[in-house]
């Protein structure tokens, strides 16, 4: 049991390093993308698929018995 006090800086200290954990994390991503141009490659990608066109289904009768 912890007294209230001791609880509250810890949870204080854990938000602290999630914090700092999100914002790495948003940094390399970040630097992840702009290395490998992803967000140009996504837009590319985009206008690729919407071009394309699936192919439609043959129409076939049933043979009557």
């Amino acid at each position: 049991m912890l007294p209230y006090y001791e609880y509250e800086y810890t949870l204080e200290m854990f938000n602290d390093i999630i914090k700092e954990r999100n914002d790495q994390e948003t940094k390399n991503n970040r630097e992840l993308e702009d290395k490998y141009n992803i967000g140009n490659m996504q837009s590319q990608a985009k206008k690729n698929m919407s071009s394309y066109k699936a192919p439609s289904m043959p129409k076939i009768s049933m043979p009557k018995l």
